[in-house]
């Protein structure tokens, strides 16, 4: 009996169906790899997404040039070694930040891809607010957020402003006065300049926050104080007691002493 077993078994095996070869696991994961495989080289490497145009919108001093230039040398990338400039491989958050470290004078920059080969560059560039020396050689235009972006000289009709010195170097791009007192200097000069029709020469930076006016006389605020409280004193100054004509012999206003404003 256990030799026809023997004999049986293999028979019986033999006679069971083969099971097809697309039912086998390995069958699957072989062709989710090539599939996955073909994907991967039509997205990054077919010429329909590789960027061909790059398109620059906004900018009116910097030129296009300049932008286009930085925008292909991010497009350089590689893939096992591979050169590819697909559209789907693009860092456009990078590609914004390296604009921006590059050229000080633009103040945003918002990239958009636009498929199925164009990058999008909207530029908005930097409005110079005053002039702001370090020193009497080393002068940039200063923007509404305190950022200096493009050196220039003292020869203009812009508030310059100033502050204690100090031996750190200004560069293109940086931070060159806090933005709360950047905050305070404009509003001081749109007020003087829309109430009183006085245009602010210069502004001081430091404790006080110094103003000379065009008309030669000084207002001194306390930078830590609330700046609008100030200027509320300065108004009641200069509409109640100190008039158009009495300002031809003024020196100056104190306004830092809380509670109280003095002039002379």
């Amino acid at each position: 009996m256990s030799y026809r077993k023997k004999h049986i078994n293999p028979k019986i095996r033999n006679l069971r169906p083969k099971k097809k070869f697309w039912k086998r696991p390995v069958f699957w994961i072989v062709l989710a790899l090539l599939l996955a495989s073909a994907v991967t080289y039509f997205l990054l490497f077919y010429s329909t997404f590789q960027v061909k145009n790059i398109e620059i919108a906004g900018n009116e001093e910097v030129k296009s040039e300049n932008v286009q230039n930085i925008i292909s040398d991010g497009l350089n990338n590689k893939v096992l070694f591979i050169p590819s400039k697909s559209i789907f491989l693009v860092d456009t958050n990078k590609l914004a930040k390296d604009i921006l470290q590059a050229l000080p004078k633009i103040e945003t920059a918002d990239i958009q891809k636009k498929f199925p080969d164009s990058i999008e560059a909207k530029i908005k560039e930097r409005q110079p607010f005053a002039v702001f020396c370090q020193n009497e050689h080393n002068c940039f235009y200063i923007d509404q957020n305190g950022v200096v972006f493009e050196e220039t000289n003292t020869d203009t009709d812009m508030m310059t402003i100033t502050k204690e010195q100090t031996n750190d170097a200004i560069s293109t791009g940086e931070n060159a006065i806090e933005k709360n007192i950047m905050d305070g200097i404009y509003k001081v000069q749109k007020n003087l300049k829309n109430n009183f029709q006085v245009d602010v020469k210069e502004a001081f930076v430091s404790n006080p926050l110094v103003f000379t006016t065009a008309e030669n006389w000084k207002i001194y605020f306390d930078p830590k104080f609330d700046i609008d409280s100030q200027i509320i004193k300065m108004n009641a100054l200069l509409k109640d007691q100190i008039t158009p004509e009495a300002r031809k012999k003024l020196q100056y206003i104190y306004l830092q002493y809380k509670d109280r404003a003095y002039y002379k």
